[in-house]
């Protein structure tokens, strides 16, 4: 009986997932693994510690700062990506809209546009996990800031 509520209770729970994935965007998904490794890493710690293999323990947690340190670092610098929230219909047809897709200040020199170009293409390029209308939409506030 208990194998039966164990398989049960296992379908259910794949069943779940399987709803989450499908309804889920990226962003969820990356959280929902960076999520799941922290809670296994935990549970690994405590279970290492108190069957008496601290150093064991102790070893997994120095291998997972450089790891963690590097994670933080990276959520850190994402948080200070500019506003790109606009609809698909959204046309870059001002300077301040150009100027708010890069990031940038009203007095913004032809050296800030570009640099601040490369540095939000270097992030949000769709070969490094962006998407190709957030590509697109810096190319175009670069284009209509340089032309104008």
């Amino acid at each position: 009986m208990p194998y039966l509520l164990l398989a049960i209770g296992l379908l259910v729970g794949l069943y779940v997932l399987y709803r989450f994935f499908v309804n889920a965007d990226v962003h969820q998904v990356k959280a929902f693994f960076l999520m799941s490794i922290l809670v296994i890493i935990c549970v690994a710690l405590f279970t290492l510690a108190f069957t008496g293999r601290l150093p064991a323990a102790l070893a997994i947690l120095a291998a997972i700062a450089p790891l963690a340190a590097g994670w933080w670092k990276a959520r850190k610098d994402s948080e200070e990506e500019p506003d790109l929230f606009f609809n698909e219909e959204t046309e870059i047809n001002s300077r301040e809209k150009a100027l708010q897709v890069l990031g940038l200040d009203t007095d913004a020199t032809e050296a800030d546009i570009r640099q601040a170009y490369k540095k939000l293409m270097q992030k949000l390029h769709p070969d490094h996990e962006g998407s190709e209308w957030i590509a697109a939409k810096l190319n175009e506030a670069r284009d209509f800031l340089l032309k104008n």
